[in-house]
């Protein structure tokens, strides 16, 4: 579908790609189906960028679906034509217009599990998502809820949690139902914890230790105490080795980069 989009946009690059492009200019015609305020967020965010290479317009077209699908509408037509400016500032200047078919607008069915035997209530599951059978069908609401479902699984030490979603539709009830395949991996224990760069005594203040299964939250709550503002999946603050055959996990925290701060 995209190799599709890309074929719409009108526009010879010969002797184009030299330069940054700016777009002077922003315009959405046709069935929108967006109010004013979300087009013209949706046109500053173009414009505040720099694009380059032979597919730039191919990426706003991407980028313009993605502000429809954020409103639910997930089969939006997206066509585009460009005019060309006079160069300014060393950038070449394109007013770009974008013609819109927005289609239907999804709302959720439900949401449904696969392969989730650690948390087999898919109530709890659903939970976890900030978004509601009968809501407007929300990529970010999703992706929230995925993040959230990871961390409960790192909770009860599935290191190697990941999961798949898959979306189907009813067009004629204007659904969108999402089916997550879970793969849940091995549940790991601490086998040892070890830090560089600070006092060992600093682990008292890690509610985790050796034995116990490994538990993302109380990672987090020691590395907010002691590294607040670091971001907690850096894997050059927290290294983990993993013994998949017996399920355990090495644990080193690494505060040297913390200590001229």
């Amino acid at each position: 579908m995209l190799r599709a989009m890309f074929a719409l946009v009108a526009i010879s690059m010969a002797g184009q790609i030299a330069a940054g492009i700016h777009l002077v200019e922003v315009r959405f015609n046709g069935d929108t189906r967006l109010d004013g305020v979300d087009l013209k967020k949706c046109a500053a965010d173009l414009k505040s960028r720099t694009y380059e290479g032979p597919q730039w317009a191919g990426s706003l077209l991407e980028r313009v679906r993605m502000c429809l699908q954020d409103k639910g509408y997930f089969k939006a037509a997206v066509k585009a034509s460009t005019q060309q400016l006079p160069d300014r500032n060393g950038t070449h200047q394109f007013v770009i217009t974008f013609n819109i078919d927005a289609g239907p607008q999804y709302r959720l069915g439900h949401i449904t599990f696969m392969n989730n035997h650690a948390i087999s209530n898919a109530k709890a599951l659903h939970s976890l998502f900030p978004i509601k059978d009968g809501d407007i069908l929300d990529p970010k609401a999703i992706a929230k809820g995925l993040a959230k479902l990871r961390y409960a699984y790192g909770v009860q030490g599935y290191i190697n949690f990941t999961s798949i979603p898959a979306t189907t539709f009813d067009d004629e009830k204007k659904l969108g139902f999402l089916e997550i395949d879970v793969d849940e991996g091995k549940q790991f224990y601490v086998s040892s914890i070890d830090i560089i760069g600070a006092d060992a005594q600093v682990l008292n203040d890690l509610a985790l230790k050796p034995g116990q299964l490994y538990n993302v939250r109380l990672i987090e709550l020691f590395l907010r105490k002691h590294l607040p503002g670091a971001d907690l999946n850096d894997p050059n603050i927290q290294k983990r080795v993993l013994n998949e055959r017996d399920g355990t996990v090495a644990v080193t925290f690494d505060f040297r980069s913390r200590q001229t701060e």
